[in-house]
């Protein structure tokens, strides 16, 4: 598709230009630092390949509208434009943050009681619930047959990342931890709930050792990952079915071959985007924010309100015979559900407020000491932000306070009056900015004297 060779040399311009603009500023929990990872992979790498010769999205079924040249170059411009506000926004927000950097934060320390309390109660629950599904031994009555049942065999991972944020990398953490992504791992669905949990995890670990980047190790370690996981769902099919041979097959091909990626059409993220500005042109609604509002319904169970509004009926009113988004399961991306709600103005709203909150929130929870429940907040968002710039605003609340009901436990205790300790941290500029102290003076500090190197 030699249509697309401008669009194509100008998102690398810009993605190159924003990655050394905001490099010394960026971190591995950074927002901008998943952004920039979304937009290369689902963007910039994708309308390379259409450029070598890749078939677009519905080439290979005449029943279908193929996306055009047109569509695609309109949608690279848009995702451009919300990549260059977006980094503008988040270097507007480090800027006010560092005019300010000089003035102490106050902050919420951990309350290790009703951690304890959150974890001993939901850690037996959740573990019961995730391994008697698993068996399936699970009588039919109104509470199982609801999400909130299949979302309390997830409270294990919630419970463990909350334990390990506040004891660390215990053995007696680490094991249960290991064996619940084993399983997690192979069940044949859901690969978020292996991928976010390691997100967290490297996100805290660089966190507890005050590093921005991870190293060698992690680095191979998520290559490894990024290399099975379009096949993760097929490995944990074949597990569940018992034929351990296939796995290895699949596992092997992993590091083999390209060929039967199940992303060569469910992760054309630029392809769906595409498509779905012409037909939320050509359904012609403009939502005005509406498609947020099923955040208020979210909570009641579908099986007592089977007709509730769903966090994508607004992919299945814009679906047509020749593009069926509804039952293709596809998403238009945070960028097309901005479009779809505030057209062109969409475009530059939402990537400016989304780059300049995320931002100032993630300098103000993670400059300062560890154990603030700020921090831990924060570092459980973050792990999401690739599946709210993927699937839309409404995923950020649904794959962390929804899956990660031990965290919401956690964040309601915390914030009743009185029941969490407020201290004032140094100022961000401080030398001892990220020394606890609360637990004393460091090591070798003396008053007065110059701060421990």
């Amino acid at each position: 598709m030699t249509a697309l060779l401008p669009y194509l040399l100008l998102d690398a311009i810009l993605l190159i230009g924003c990655v050394v603009f905001l490099a010394p500023r960026l971190s591995f929990w950074h927002p901008a630092t998943t952004y920039l990872l979304f937009h290369a992979y689902s963007f910039s790498f994708r309308a390379w390949q259409l450029f070598d010769g890749a078939s677009p999205m519905y080439a290979d079924n005449t029943a279908f509208d193929v996306i055009r040249p047109e569509e695609f170059q309109r949608a690279m411009l848009l995702a451009d434009v919300a990549l260059v506000v977006f980094v503008g926004a988040a270097y507007f927000a480090h800027r006010r943050f560092e005019a300010a950097a000089q003035e102490p934060i106050r902050r919420r320390l951990i309350n290790r009681a009703a951690v304890l309390v959150v974890a001993g109660l939901c850690l037996p629950v959740g573990f019961f619930v995730f391994l008697t599904s698993k068996a399936g031994a699970v009588a039919a009555n109104a509470l199982t047959e609801t999400n909130y049942y299949t979302v309390m065999g997830m409270w294990p991972i919630g419970c463990l990342g909350l334990l390990i944020y506040l004891r660390g990398f215990r053995w007696y953490l680490l094991l249960p931890t290991a064996l619940y992504l084993a399983l997690v791992a192979v069940q044949g669905y859901h690969r978020f709930m292996l991928v976010l949990p390691l997100v967290f995890l490297a996100s805290y670990y660089l966190q507890a050792r005050r590093r921005r980047w991870p190293g060698l190790p992690i680095l191979l370690g998520a290559l490894l990952v990024f290399m099975v996981l379009p096949r993760l769902k097929a490995i944990g099919q074949a597990v569940q079915a018992g034929d351990l041979n296939e796995a290895a097959q699949l596992v092997g091909d992993s590091f083999r071959s390209t060929k039967g990626l199940e992303g060569s059409s469910s992760e054309q993220f630029l392809d769906q985007f595409a498509g779905a500005l012409t037909m939320a042109d050509d359904y012609g609604k403009v939502y005005y924010g509406s498609t947020y509002l099923a955040i208020v319904t979210l909570p009641v169970p579908r099986s007592l309100w089977p007709a509730k509004p769903g966090l994508g009926d607004h992919t299945i009113e814009i679906s047509t015979a020749r593009r069926q988004y509804d039952r293709e399961g596809r998403i238009v991306t945070y960028i097309g559900e901005s479009y779809l709600n505030f057209r062109y103005l969409g475009i530059v709203l939402v990537p400016a407020l989304l780059g300049f909150f995320l931002t100032r929130w993630c300098l103000r929870a993670t400059s300062g000491p560890l154990l603030r429940f700020d921090g831990y907040l924060y570092t459980v968002f973050a792990m999401a932000y690739i599946q709210l710039f993927r699937d839309g605003l409404l995923s950020i609340f649904v794959f962390t306070v929804v899956h990660n009901m031990p965290m919401l436990f956690a964040w309601i205790l915390h914030a009743l009056p009185g029941f969490a300790r407020r201290v004032v941290d140094p100022p961000p500029a401080h030398p001892l900015a990220q020394e606890d102290l609360t637990l004393g003076p460091p090591p070798g500090f003396a008053p007065g004297g110059p701060p421990p190197r």
